[in-house]
């Protein structure tokens, strides 16, 4: 065990398992990403060899993200980052924080910095050192100082925020859920249509209704969609009604519904007495979208364009000699024994839902690493006094700006500061 623990506390382990995870990464995000293996995917696209088609689909790059050798190698990474801390990182902090007293002073070549004083200076020098926030600890004529013991706890910070990371990845990958649908106005439906799989679902079971949706303008062009939806109970009666738009989302047992987009998927026409449903075709040109549907029950035949949901839109004839603008309800005028009219747009609203466990120490592990990048800065400096008859030994180490170290006894120790004494 304790062999294990070394090896896996070993700095080029982690780097190597880092690189490796980062390697798979740039597969998966190179690689499309379907539930179907890779070798169907090359076999269509004839761009690989057979043998790498064979190997890609045994390791399964087609979905790499919910391998368990990726879990392995996060896992991997995560117990190799724990007892990086446990045997390294924790017991130089308490090193750091241990009482070093000297008993000779060292060549100076070894200190960052040193300074000698007279014997007489002695009170003053460490008066201004408690006044510079050093802490100050004597045994006999030795004294050992210490500034900045916060610093050492900086690559504490980033290996534990490195695997509140993991941890938060893992919930999300077991408990995660991400189902996106597209629910036309009126219409009941449960959620099932899942872009990525997970190793665990946990996706509400209640279904939905979707009450009404409308789209408001602004000087004719759209400013804001919304959607008012009724979460169903097992008897089909309502528990919840809520409103939704895009940026203000809705909160329920730790899931996040989000409004995504809109389609308009029929027309709903009025023939003498009837009632028939039209199909649309969406069609994007010039950077507009248009929805396109026809009558043919006249001789030339008309085209119905629509831009919005706002209830007016265009009739044009196929021979391009007559057109004109019309509304919903209106009876379009044309040579037909039929009276015809457009009374209302079937439309449908594009809902994702997303719930995320480990979202919270996905945060927490984010903050824990802007912290440690803070903290990281903070000097770790040490310092040594030895008090002779014939003068006082000044020496110091700081792990941070070592040659600028002499500067900064020279600052601390001014001689304009003790004739001012």
């Amino acid at each position: 065990m304790r062999t294990l623990i070394r090896w896996l506390s070993n700095i080029k382990v982690s780097i190597l398992i880092l690189g490796i995870l980062i390697l798979c990464s740039f597969i998966g995000s190179i690689v499309e990403q379907t539930d179907k293996p890779i070798t169907q995917v090359i076999e269509t696209s004839n761009q690989f060899p057979k043998i790498l088609a064979g190997v890609s689909s045994f390791l399964g790059f087609s979905n790499v993200f919910n391998n368990l050798w990726f879990f392995f190698l996060n896992l991997l990474l995560g117990l190799s980052l724990l007892s990086c801390t446990a045997t390294q990182q924790l017991p130089s902090f308490d090193f750091c924080r241990s009482l070093n007293f000297l008993k000779k002073f060292w060549e100076k070549e070894k200190f960052d910095g040193s300074l000698i004083f007279p014997t007489s200076w002695f009170p003053f020098v460490i008066s201004r050192l408690s006044n510079t926030n050093y802490f100050l600890f004597q045994k006999s004529k030795s004294i050992y100082g210490c500034q900045g013991l916060a610093g050492r706890l900086g690559p504490v910070f980033v290996h534990l925020s490195l695997i509140l990371i993991l941890l938060a990845s893992f919930i999300s990958a077991l408990g995660g859920i991400l189902a996106q649908e597209f629910i036309p106005k009126g219409e009941i439906a449960y959620l099932q249509n899942f872009p990525s799989d997970h190793l665990i679902e946990n996706l509400p079971v209640y279904p939905i209704r979707v009450n009404d949706f409308w789209v408001s303008h602004i000087n004719g062009l759209i400013h804001q969609f919304y959607t008012n939806i009724s979460s169903l109970n097992e008897t089909g009666n309502e528990s919840v009604v809520f409103t939704l738009s895009v940026n203000h989302p809705f909160l329920k047992n730790n899931v996040i519904w989000y409004q995504t987009d809109w389609d308009i998927i029929g027309l709903k026409c009025k023939l003498n007495n009837l009632l028939y449903q039209l199909p649309v075709t969406s069609v994007t040109t010039s950077g507009r979208r248009l929805w396109i549907s026809w009558l043919p029950f006249s001789t030339n035949g008309l085209t119905l364009f629509f831009e919005s949901l706002r209830g007016d839109f265009l009739v044009q004839s196929f021979n391009f000699i007559t057109s004109s603008y019309n509304e919903l309800g209106q009876n379009l005028s044309f040579n037909s024994p039929v009276n015809v009219s457009i009374i209302d747009i079937l439309s449908c609203t594009g809902l994702q839902v997303r719930g995320d466990p480990g979202e919270l120490l996905l945060c927490l592990g984010f903050a824990c690493l802007i912290l440690s990048t803070f903290i990281s800065y903070i000097s770790y400096s040490r310092i040594w006094i030895i008090k002779t008859f014939e003068k006082i030994q000044l020496g110091g180490l700081t792990n941070r700006a070592k040659l600028r170290f002499d500067f900064h006894l020279l600052n601390l120790f001014d001689s304009k500061y003790f004739q001012s004494l």
